[in-house]
């Protein structure tokens, strides 16, 4: 589905602070929607977590720096580090080439499907927040 130009596939959950979250048996994928590379504007330094790190609800997980701003990834459960994707410590870039290819980190942790917004309701909202957004810029 899409909001605006912007990608949102299905078969993923969506965060409000543009996370996208991949449940696959015991573990999660997360990542960074297209629209939050896009409003970030490139990401170029991530700071990833030692795997088997245990993170509590809502405490960070992931940092990242873009030439915007710092920001933080964190998660509606707790979770323990089984994997990071390696590649991003050299190359942070290749997030922005491809935000749903390029997970950031898997977890082990017990995901809930109401933590996170299925596709319709996620695409509704980003819907209405570019709506808003590009209104306000628009009577700047």
């Amino acid at each position: 589905m899409k909001a605006f130009e912007f990608e949102f596939p299905d078969n993923l959950y969506y965060m409000k602070n543009h996370i996208w979250l991949k449940p696959e048996n015991e573990s999660v994928s997360i990542g960074i929607t297209e629209l939050g590379q896009s409003l970030s504007k490139g990401i170029v330094h991530i700071d990833l977590p030692e795997v088997g790190e245990s993170i509590n609800k809502g405490d960070m997980i992931v940092a990242y720096e873009t030439i915007k701003a710092v920001s933080q990834i964190s998660l509606p459960f707790d979770a323990k580090v089984i994997l990071v994707n390696e590649k991003l410590w050299e190359d942070p870039d290749l997030i922005n080439g491809d935000p749903y290819g390029e997970w950031i980190v898997k977890v082990q942790g017990k995901f809930i499907p109401g933590l996170a917004m299925e596709v319709k309701e996620a695409t509704e909202y980003y819907t209405e927040l570019i709506t808003k957004e590009r209104g306000r810029y628009a009577d700047n």
